[in-house]
């Protein structure tokens, strides 16, 4: 997609904010490379081990050759028994390249009204999902989660179910999250199937393992690429 089609998109969505059709949107745009001689997944993996090992990084070969792995730093859910961990990460800004610089990005995205705004939209979906389920919801104290060249707000939430229900029923239940989609939900996710040129396939989709009592952790498969072979498809948000 080009610029100019890119900026059109984004002023259609901010016209639908304006409207009061929509309050948040997500919208996703995709870079394809190619290479001779085939696309060294390892080496890739391997790259994104070294580069972010503070976030959660996968890969899913369903056949060699063809691949989808990323490094992202969203906890979607764990779960174990009747515990449950979430997070909203939404609000973002750079990285300082001393420490005082980035003392004060940090600063200016805490004190952002428009990425609390946003932040807070992730949150209160979390908490508006989880509280008929849960006899406790806890939500923690808003700080900046650093990464190597993105910090953005994090917000733990923590729950405790009336019942164990496993990861895939909370799977179905969160995903996908404003951080990602918008809200509300299905109004955003019509306007992204509308607008946006592409297939967003495996982007962005819940990546995780499930254990024999089917608890388990997923994250959100967030700056990832999916990969067949000779070209690849680089997705960001």
């Amino acid at each position: 997609m080009g610029f100019k089609a890119w900026s059109e998109m984004l002023a259609q969505a901010l016209r639908e904010i304006d409207a009061g059709v929509l309050s948040k949107v997500v919208l996703a745009r995709a870079c394809e490379l190619q290479r001779a001689g085939g696309i060294p997944i390892d080496d890739a993996l391997a790259a994104l081990n070294a580069e972010y090992p503070e976030c959660y990084r996968f890969l899913f070969e369903p056949r060699p050759g063809h691949a989808f792995l990323g490094a992202t730093p969203e906890l979607l859910l764990s779960t174990s028994g009747r515990a449950v961990r979430s997070m909203a990460l939404a609000g973002s800004q750079k990285r300082g390249a001393t420490p005082e610089l980035d003392a004060a990005l940090e600063r200016e995205l805490l004190e952002s009204a428009k990425d609390r705004r946003e932040h807070l939209i992730v949150l209160d979906a979390l908490r508006e999902r989880l509280q008929p389920l849960a006899s406790v919801l806890h939500t923690g104290d808003t700080v900046a989660m650093k990464l190597r060249n993105i910090q953005h707000l994090h917000t733990p939430v923590e729950a405790e179910l009336r019942q164990a229900l496993g990861a895939l029923p909370l799977v179905e239940l969160l995903h996908p999250t404003p951080a990602l989609g918008g809200a509300p939900r299905d109004a955003a996710l019509s306007f992204i199937r509308a607008a946006e040129p592409l297939t967003r396939g495996w982007y962005a989709a819940p990546v995780g393992w499930l254990d024999t009592q089917l608890d388990g952790s997923f994250c959100v498969a967030i700056r990832s690429a999916v990969v067949q072979e000779e070209r690849a498809w680089l997705y960001a948000g």
